[in-house]
């Protein structure tokens, strides 16, 4: 029996996707302080820095999830938990298929199963897309990006704990 992949946050995949909204945040900062120093209308001045304040929230919001570094993924010889999309263990025997998918900068993991996904997974923010098209109601996106793990290794973990799921990329 292979030893399950624990998947983590990975520290670059949630600074560097943080570092726009703090530049953004910081322009209209001191976008702000010019206004109030050039004596512009309060008002005006109110949206700018509640923009700013937005933007840097955001920011921060993203750039927190570099410093958890609780387990987000597990991959093991029963099936796949994926804790940020409803913490349900999918067993192998329900995964037809799993295809790894990239580009500009992201990659996700669409498993097929045999059947519909339990509610929680179904609901989650990441496979709202399943939701309302007709077809890929049997789909679960698995955003691996920000993970510790390339793509290519949770692939290769699939192959190892469940050989019978076809694997495309």
């Amino acid at each position: 029996m292979s030893t399950p992949l624990e998947l983590r946050n990975s520290v670059t995949g949630k600074i560097f996707p943080a570092i726009g909204p703090f530049i953004i945040g910081a322009m209209f900062g001191v976008g702000a302080l010019q206004g109030l120093a050039s004596g512009a209308d309060g008002g005006h001045v109110l949206v700018i820095a509640l923009m700013a304040a937005a933007c840097l929230a955001l920011g921060a919001s993203i750039a927190r999830g570099a410093f958890d570094t609780s387990v987000k993924v597990v991959l093991d010889s029963q099936g796949f938990r994926d804790r940020r999309a409803g913490d349900v263990l999918v067993p192998w025997h329900k995964v037809r298929s799993v295809r790894l998918t990239s580009g500009k900068g992201s990659a996700m993991l669409n498993f097929e199963l045999t059947e519909e996904p339990p509610d929680a997974i179904k609901y989650a923010p990441a496979n709202a897309l399943s939701r309302i098209l007709p077809f890929g109601k049997t789909i679960v996106h698995m955003e691996v990006s920000s993970l510790d793990v390339r793509g290519e290794d949770m692939i290769d973990a699939i192959r190892r704990f469940a050989p019978h799921v076809a694997v495309t990329r």
